[in-house]
């Protein structure tokens, strides 16, 4: 339990226990010196009044008759400090003696230190006797009560110095312990910082000697993972702008050397064909059309394929006028769904690897929510907002269909959007509308230029 506490609330408890132990043990040695001092002034306290009993009785038998000795006695003894005298008359039984004024007696000690501080009752009898016949007794008692309270006296006075000695050491201390453990407050922010995925934070100096190490570890700890967020932000997006060259330089070979082959497949398919329709050859006729239907198959996966390795618009239009004409594409393969969209044009143009970013979210979102949502209304926006690291494109595609269940899996398609996303350092969501349907967000950085330090920053 005590290694579970932090280090403040255990160097505290350490040091209350240190200074109760010490007390604990002034108070011991304390009461223990204090019953010998108490016994030591008790027992003189005893000698003395016996010495002074012993001549005053004497006195008193010279002067007066056996009987009227005690009477005599307990007008004339004065008890000394410390001690009690009792007068036993055989005759008249106890004699109390003369009271006289004394000073105010000091404040009693409470009864537990009186029981331990109180020595052993001792009672000393001098007989009063004459010609063997014996008239009283006179005795002597010890009476430790003000010795012992002015023992208390002085003793309270060193338990409460030690005491407040005690607290000012724990003040102190606290003190101390909190000032040298504040610094690991900010530490501990800063890990937190650091665990969200904010690698510039940085914690500074400390003036502490024992953290100051820890600080500048953990400053070149911070330093060297942006570095290498940075590195692998540079990477990802190199190997995406890689992967879009090869696309582009796919889709080209295809446009460029494969589409002519097909355009002059088909115009030889369509020249066999009238020479046949001019001999009468049917057979021949119908394998000419053939080959042409075919020709036309390929023409259309040509098509679609070159569309999917790199859209036509991308590079050649506007981002804004590339995605009206994607949308125009959608609204005129599914004229039932109520399309909403919401398109501005960015400001300033952003670089084409933003764009085909871009282009591609918004085609596999639509696509996704065709596919598998079955909605009645699509709405999809694009808007520009200005953070602190730079202007960013807020992009969002919203659908009132059945929604994605929550145990199913990311389909490829969403698996490589996210990835590409991230690769020029943007962020997407998937959230569950009001409605049940599904509605997908990302911010995408505006970035000008893969080596400059600001794209770095906002990538990783």
């Amino acid at each position: 339990m005590f290694g579970r506490m932090h280090l403040h609330h255990q160097a505290v408890l350490s040091i209350c226990l240190v200074h109760l132990a010490a007390v604990i043990l002034m108070t011991v040695v304390l009461v223990a010196n204090a019953r010998n001092a108490v016994r030591l002034e008790i027992d003189a306290g005893a000698e003395s009044a016996r010495a002074l009993v012993l001549s005053t009785l004497g006195y008193a038998l010279q002067q007066s008759a056996p009987s009227e000795v005690l009477p005599r006695l307990a007008e004339t003894l004065v008890e000394p400090r410390h001690v009690t005298i009792s007068l036993l008359d055989a005759r008249r039984g106890v004699l109390p003696l003369r009271e006289f004024i004394t000073a105010e007696e000091p404040r009693r000690a409470p009864g537990w230190f009186v029981r331990l501080a109180r020595p052993l009752p001792r009672e000393t009898r001098i007989p009063v006797e004459a010609n063997g016949v014996v008239h009283g007794y006179v005795s002597i008692t010890g009476a430790p009560g003000d010795e012992i309270a002015e023992v208390w006296h002085d003793v309270a006075g060193m338990v409460w110095i030690a005491a407040g000695t005690a607290v000012v050491s724990v003040l102190i201390m606290v003190a101390l312990v909190n000032r040298t453990l504040r610094p690991l407050g900010a530490l501990r922010k800063a890990l937190a910082r650091l665990r969200g995925g904010d690698l510039s934070v940085r914690v500074g100096r400390s003036k502490s000697a024992d953290l100051a190490p820890i600080f500048e570890g953990f400053d070149e700890l911070s330093e060297a993972l942006e570095a290498a967020g940075a590195d692998r932000a540079r990477l990802n997006r190199r190997i995406v702008e890689v992967g879009d060259a090869e696309r582009r330089s796919i889709a080209m070979e295809l446009h460029d050397e494969f589409g002519p082959c097909l355009f002059g497949l088909k115009v030889k398919a369509s020249a066999i064909a009238r020479k046949a329709e001019a001999a009468g050859d049917r057979d021949l006729g119908a394998d000419a059309a053939s080959i042409q239907s075919i020709v036309a198959q390929i023409q259309a996966s040509n098509s679609r394929l070159l569309t999917t390795l790199r859209p036509m618009a991308i590079g050649q239009l506007p981002l804004s006028d590339a995605l009206q004409d994607l949308f125009a594409a959608f609204r005129k393969t599914h004229p039932d769904v109520d399309w909403r969209v919401d398109i501005q044009k960015p400001s300033p143009e952003t670089p084409e690897i933003v764009d085909l970013t871009v282009y591609r979210f918004f085609q596999e979102g639509a696509t996704n929510a065709l596919r598998h949502g079955r909605p009645g209304r699509i709405a999809v926006s694009l808007s520009q907002r200005d953070t602190e690291r730079g202007p960013v494109l807020r992009l969002v595609v919203e659908d009132d269909g059945l929604g994605m269940p929550g145990e199913t899996n990311e389909g490829r398609g969403l698996t490589a959007m996210r990835d590409r996303i991230r690769a020029v350092g943007g962020r997407l969501s998937i959230e569950a509308t009001e409605g049940g349907g599904t509605r997908l967000v990302s911010r995408v950085p505006m970035l000008v230029s893969s080596d400059g330090a600001t794209d770095l920053r906002a990538a990783s």
